[in-house]
């Protein structure tokens, strides 16, 4: 890891096994509109440019990158398998990691730092449980897992019709008035910590961090929509078990 590469750490109480970060957009190589540290490859940034800033990152040999795709599919590493929006791993070899530009990255571990996981909670994978799925596929007791739910677009920004924010009647306080009856505001990770909670997990903690409003620290895919902007980078959030 370069010294220039600024980073985010989970203020959790975490065993001291786990290790775990977040990106922000600077530390980076990338030129605009992925400026500097957009570690994702398929949005159209110069792939040598991606790989080394994939290079900056702690652990980074270490990580395995998932092909995203809106899933609620969950693979457990160490695998061959790159398609899905979950990970987990015991082996302390490998590191889970998320790819995100406003959708919930959400970091997973257990007291005993016995197994940890990554989740990409955007609004599809939250309505189809796939937190309550990488849970139950760690297979420990929830009441002994510790939740981090990273830098997300937050509640205020995040205007959606009726019809999708119907996939969380269940956590009305993550639905939000608005003043256009078809529309609403949804607070992904407000019903993120919502969702673990049901799960069993008693130590969810928000970061309180919005993509959409936080410009200098993170890329935010619906904010480059309202300025016009086709493209933009994503930050990751990755786990891992050392010692």
């Amino acid at each position: 890891m370069t010294t220039n590469t600024q980073l985010l750490f989970p203020q959790w109480q975490a065993p001291k096994r786990v290790f775990a970060y977040c990106t922000t957009r600077h530390g980076g190589v990338s030129e605009t509109p992925f400026e500097t540290l957009n570690v994702g490859n398929h949005v159209g940034d110069d792939p040598a440019r991606v790989q080394e800033n994939r290079s900056r990152l702690p652990f980074a040999k270490h990580i395995h990158w998932l092909n995203q795709t809106h899933s609620s599919d969950v693979i457990t590493l160490p695998s061959a398998q790159h398609d899905g929006d979950a990970s987990i791993c015991r082996d302390g070899q490998t590191f889970c990691a998320v790819m995100t530009a406003d959708c919930v990255p959400v970091l997973l571990c257990d007291d005993k730092a016995s197994v940890v996981a990554a989740v990409h909670a955007g609004w599809k994978g939250l309505a189809n449980g796939i937190i309550a799925k990488t849970i139950s596929a760690m297979d420990v007791d929830a009441s002994s897992l510790h939740a981090w739910i990273g830098p997300a677009i937050s509640g205020s920004c995040y205007e959606v019709d009726i019809a999708m924010a119907s996939h969380f009647a269940q956590f009305p306080d993550g639905v939000l008035s608005h003043q256009n009856d078809q529309k609403c505001y949804l607070d992904l990770p407000l019903i993120a910590v919502l969702q673990c909670q049901q799960a069993g997990i008693l130590k969810a903690i928000p970061s309180s961090l919005c993509t959409y409003q936080q410009s200098s620290l993170f890329f935010s895919h619906r904010r480059a929509c309202h300025s016009g902007i086709e493209r933009t980078g994503r930050i990751v959030s990755v786990i891992g078990l050392v010692g």
